[in-house]
């Protein structure tokens, strides 16, 4: 079997060495993020569906949010929450039909929002009928080369491998779980000793790029929008640190997509900026890896992924974190990257704790938190029944393969749209539901919280709604360190543009704190926050900031 080289050399060539493209609209995105099986029930079947989600674009537009990003709606065996797909090319039937897709993104961009699906690039199911063939020993049919094989079942070259009872001499590589065969891009550098490593440019990963191809033309011709690219860095295989392979095999699709499709967008789960997005990407999800390590986890996290404590993050009420690893490696990525796209920090996700957790929950603390989110210079990303405060359900029951090293049920528990049966996301039985409903009796729900002008719902609205009519606020403002990274509370910021300044400041622990730095202004202006309190005075070249607990202001800078 015919092998190719890819050089270190050869992909640093490919790279963009200028800016690239960012659509308009894009500049002004505010993204909702919904797990769809876990948003609004339209037909009583206990699972969230595309009809459902169409009923709920209304209350989408309300938020101020204009793009929505859905987790995978694709025909899937669900034993990996619709991230094992069976088939790229059709909606499965739990969450209804091609027509109704369609539909959806129609009345959506009608709203003037935007549609993004989730696209699962480096693995199928080993259901997929792609697997299927290729499992069997004649080595020249058609989707044979379509996964990475080795040439033997009693070789087991990597941990990654999975041994195979199949017809074919081999075993295949895995992705993530067992039943989630790697799709085969090739390896960087074949080794001449495993011959059944098959090089970037060979038949069989030139075949599953021209795929992928197949399969983002035929739903943006539809109509969709983008595309968020899960486990995005882990596609072209063998000793790459580095991702050389997979950055070039992104930075060609790019420049395919933008041809065709200038306005769509493409979201990478990738976590490592300074790669994703010189690769190509729009925007590069910093989460609790990769980059994101020192920057979302020293930030939101209070636990690891076996569910143990670790060093306290920011949002701490105690006030123990620290801001230093945030501050310093926050800005490497920003001033790496923002030329090229937006390195964005979701507020979490369907793979990560909710905010509201353990001893982060009250709503003091949850819009404080927010903030932060709300205003950093990327594009923002706001996960479901974040806006309303829902709780991260620790003991949710393991559902579709929601547990690896923790809990992932703990954040796809079911919308709370109501006080109705099931909060309002559905007509059954409640022992059929997808997940069960929090049961406190004081969870919190959209209908209460519309009603409530204190309510975290409403402060996220005026917060969208600020950063919108601001563009100091937005993606095109510069964004500054200002307080001392030696001191973290409270933590202070500067947002500015076209000489108009705002200052981000956020104290999330129980005492009082107050900041000092080099003078930003001599007069300040609150313009929002979580209520009065902060004081802002300068004088002699130094201003000082003295904020109430667990508070946040946004302060305008008027002299």
């Amino acid at each position: 079997m015919k092998r190719t080289l890819l050089t270190l050399a050869a992909a640093l060539f490919l790279l963009p060495a200028s800016a690239q493209q960012v659509p308009e609209w894009l500049k002004e995105g505010i993204l909702y993020h919904i797990y769809p099986s876990s948003f609004k029930d339209s037909d009583g079947d206990g699972i969230g569906d595309l009809e459902g989600i169409r009923s709920k674009l209304p209350y989408v537009k309300s938020l101020g949010a204009n793009t929505i990003w859905l987790s995978p709606v694709f025909r899937s065996e669900f034993e990996d929450g619709g991230y094992d797909i069976t088939d790229f090319y059709r909606i499965d039937p739990r969450f209804g039909t091609n027509s109704q897709l369609v539909q959806l993104v129609r009345e959506a961009h009608d709203l003037g929002i935007r549609v993004c699906l989730d696209l699962v690039a480096g693995h199928t199911s080993d259901k997929h009928p792609w697997f299927r063939q290729s499992s069997e020993a004649d080595p020249e049919l058609q989707y044979s080369d379509y996964y990475i094989w080795s040439d033997s079942k009693d070789s087991l070259p990597t941990k990654k491998f999975v041994r195979s009872d199949a017809a074919r001499d081999g075993n295949y590589m895995k992705n993530f779980f067992d039943i989630q065969p790697a799709l085969n891009y090739g390896y960087l550098h074949p080794d001449p000793a495993q011959p059944w490593q098959q090089g970037y440019d060979d038949p069989g990963p030139t075949a599953v790029r021209n795929e992928l191809k197949n399969i983002i033309s035929f739903w943006m011709d539809k109509g969709v929008d983008g595309f968020r690219c899960d486990m995005a860095q882990s596609l072209v295989k063998g000793d790459d640190k580095q991702h050389t392979g997979t950055m070039r095999l992104w930075h060609e699709l790019r420049s395919w997509f933008e041809a065709k499709y200038p306005e769509g967008i493409l979201i990478s789960e990738w976590s490592q900026p300074r790669q994703s997005l010189r690769a190509g990407f729009h925007i590069d999800l910093l989460i609790h890896n990769g980059a994101g390590t020192k920057i979302y986890r020293t930030l939101v996290c209070q636990t690891d992924d076996r569910g143990t404590k670790e060093t306290p993050c920011f949002f701490d009420y105690e006030g123990r974190g620290q801001v230093k690893a945030f501050a310093e490696n926050y800005r490497t990525e920003y001033e790496a990257t923002r030329e090229l796209g937006y390195a964005a920090m979701p507020t979490c996700s369907h793979d990560i704790w909710r905010l509201n957790r353990f001893d982060r929950n009250t709503p003091e603390q949850l819009k404080t938190a927010l903030t932060l989110f709300l205003t950093l210079p990327a594009v923002p990303i706001l996960y479901y029944g974040e806006e309303i405060g829902m709780r991260n359900l620790e003991d949710a029951p393991v559902k579709e393969g929601s547990y690896t090293s923790r809990n992932r049920s703990s954040c796809r528990t079911p919308m709370q749209w109501d006080d109705s049966p099931n909060a309002g996301f559905s007509t059954a039985d409640a022992s059929r539901l997808y997940l069960p409903i929090d049961p406190s009796p004081a969870r919190p729900t959209v209908a209460a919280e519309e009603r409530d002008p204190q309510s975290i719902l409403n402060y996220v609205k005026g917060l969208i709604a600020l950063r919108r009519q601001t563009p100091a606020l937005g993606t095109q403002g510069a964004w500054r360190f200002v307080s001392d990274v030696e001191q973290p509370y409270p933590m202070v910021y500067a947002r500015e543009l076209d000489g108009q300044k705002y200052l981000v400041a956020l104290n999330p622990s129980k005492r009082s704190a107050t900041a000092r730095f080099a003078s930003e202004g001599a007069a300040a202006e609150a313009v929002y926050g979580t209520g009065d309190g902060a004081k802002y005075t300068s004088k002699n070249g130094l201003s000082t900031l003295k904020m109430k607990p667990v508070s946040a202001v946004i302060l305008k800078i008027t002299e």
